[in-house]
């Protein structure tokens, strides 16, 4: 069987492997777990930059050239067109439909994934490119349609980061950046050259403008930035998708008389308390945060089952916008699956334990559990032996739900 090239790609706050010294993998055990044929990276984004940026940095690194970032959008967003050059370092230099990549994205990283597969669709970066080039993507606890939590710093209206946060975000990323390059290398990267450019770490006004813009991961992750990016891309058809959903509240009741009510479970509340307690009883939006807010599944009682940081419900697979088919329940249960449509699972059904936000990457190795940390290593070790059979399945589309 021919190689094939899986890529990593870290969420909101993620690092890659020369952060942190490489002494703590974002990814715990994950990489380990993915024998042949595959041969697997990680990559390394910024970890509050926007999509669209990310997306860039994706590609450059898979691909081994200089990130361009468009010349339209660089505009639109006022910051530089160009960043970091990967001439030579290319995960996969002869990438291309023939040679196809699997994202695996975490968090932020799975819409990360999604709008990397929209912009190769649309031959970007004039490489002749075409969504062909990524053959499945894996959702892990994936923010596909956003996070009600982003809304602890974001306007309800308007999705931006409120005024003050704003201003004192870009004078803490100024103070964070001079204090985390200190050493050589740097502490942890954070990637954000084509705002601040090489040499101006300090320069508060270029992270006010950044945290002040649309063009941040904090602004995407909203359901007004969820929206407008799923209004972008689309679900392929020859394309795999799988997503693999965290949950770690349970619906109790209070008193008989009362409806249910999400509680986060007493682990999370441990390790994760601020996000999930927040994402679980926070109140009603002061306006619709988005065309049909109010019902059916876009209510926010449908929104409150978390995993600590993202909302369940906006794990499963994207629908506040664009056309994204539904192939059905089941992952590793499933005997067949089909190109084209989302087939999801919960992680505890997968396992037998239950998922937090952090369980699926670092988190994992470092509980106390042995069972949690050998939960982790089952996970990737059954995706591996799924990604195995991509393509052994009937070719016919996944039906819409």
């Amino acid at each position: 069987m021919r190689a094939k090239t899986i890529v990593f790609i870290h969420g909101m706050g993620g690092w890659g492997p020369s952060d942190l010294g490489g002494l703590y993998p974002y990814w715990g055990d994950a990489l380990r777990q993915m024998g042949s044929p595959f041969r697997a990276f990680e990559a390394k984004c910024g970890p509050i930059s926007s999509l669209h940026d990310r997306a860039c940095e994706v590609f450059a690194q898979i691909k081994g050239t200089r990130i361009d970032y468009g010349e339209a959008h660089s505009e639109e967003a006022g910051h530089a067109r160009f960043s970091r050059d990967f001439d030579g370092r290319g995960f996969l230099p002869d990438w291309s439909e023939d040679n196809p990549v699997i994202l695996i994205g975490h968090s932020a990283g799975a819409p990360t994934a999604l709008l990397l597969q929209k912009l190769l669709a649309e031959d970007f970066w004039g490489l002749g490119s075409n969504a062909h080039w990524v053959e499945a993507t894996v959702s892990i606890a994936g923010a596909l349609n956003g996070s009600t939590l982003a809304y602890n710093l974001c306007n309800d209206t308007t999705g931006r980061l409120q005024a003050r946060p704003s201003a004192l975000v870009g004078q803490a990323l100024s103070l964070l950046s001079r204090v985390l390059h200190l050493g050589s290398p740097p502490l942890f990267d954070l990637h954000l050259d084509q705002w601040i450019g090489t040499g101006e770490a300090s320069d508060r006004a270029a992270f006010g403008r950044f945290a002040a813009s649309d063009d941040n991961l904090l602004h995407d992750m909203t359901l007004h930035g969820a929206r407008r990016t799923l209004e972008r891309c689309e679900t392929f058809a020859e394309s795999y998708y799988l997503s693999l959903v965290a949950c770690a509240t349970t619906p109790q009741r209070r008193l008989p008389f009362l409806p249910r009510v999400e509680q986060p479970d007493l682990a999370m509340i441990v390790r994760q308390p601020y996000g999930g307690l927040y994402i679980c009883h926070r109140g009603e939006f002061a306006e619709p945060p988005i065309e049909g807010w109010g019902e059916g599944d876009l209510t926010m009682e449908q929104w409150r089952a978390n995993d600590g940081c993202v909302n369940t419900i906006s794990q499963r697979y994207p629908f506040l916008a664009g056309t994204h088919p539904v192939g059905g329940e089941g992952v590793f249960s499933n005997a067949q699956l089909a190109p084209g449509g989302w087939f999801y699972e919960n992680l505890e059904d997968a396992t037998g334990r239950k998922f937090d936000h952090l369980d699926p990457v670092h988190g994992g190795p470092l509980r106390t559990s042995a069972a949690q940390r050998e939960a982790h290593r089952k996970l990737y070790r059954d995706l591996y032996a799924r990604l195995l059979t991509l393509g052994e399945e009937a070719p016919a589309q996944a039906a819409c739900g």
